[in-house]
């Protein structure tokens, strides 16, 4: 009989749960299935996968604070790492938010959407420049309603 090894390693406990009933469906143990990527790195000499970060998002819903932006199309929102900080931009509405995490810069991308609407979209149009004027169009042609969340 060959020599095992032990394993120990620690994960999200709602990433485990899932993990569990998507390979109970495949008849596979977290034993098999740990031996079926570690087989698979082998042979590859590296990941069975490719391992990339995507260069845009579909964002369907924007929630921030206790509110919810329902959109009528999602937005393709460009993402990736320049200059070791994490971007998300969105140039039709003048959002490039940043944050030293992906979460952070994410944050802050639905923070400039929020504010933009506050500022912009909710304003009579008389006291808004040209340029305001036309952000308004744009933000009022992307939400479909506002929600408490």
């Amino acid at each position: 009989m060959a020599r095992t090894a032990m394993i120990h390693a620690r994960t999200d406990a709602g990433l485990k749960a899932e993990a569990e009933v998507i390979l109970k469906s495949l008849g596979l143990s977290y034993t098999e299935a740990i031996n079926l990527f570690l087989n698979q790195v082998r042979m590859r000499k590296g990941l069975p996968f490719p391992v990339e970060i995507p260069d845009s998002v579909s964002m369907a819903v924007i929630e921030r604070g206790r509110r919810r932006f329902i959109l009528k199309k999602s937005l393709r929102v460009r993402m990736g790492i320049e200059g070791g900080v994490w971007v998300y931009e969105y140039p039709s509405l003048g959002i490039l938010a940043y944050g030293s995490t992906q979460e952070e810069a994410l944050a802050a991308f639905r923070t400039d959407f929020a504010s933009a609407w506050d500022q912009v979209a909710n304003e009579v149009d008389a006291k808004l420049t040209r340029d305001a004027r036309s952000l308004k169009k744009r933000l009022l042609s992307l939400v479909d309603k506002v929600e408490a969340a």
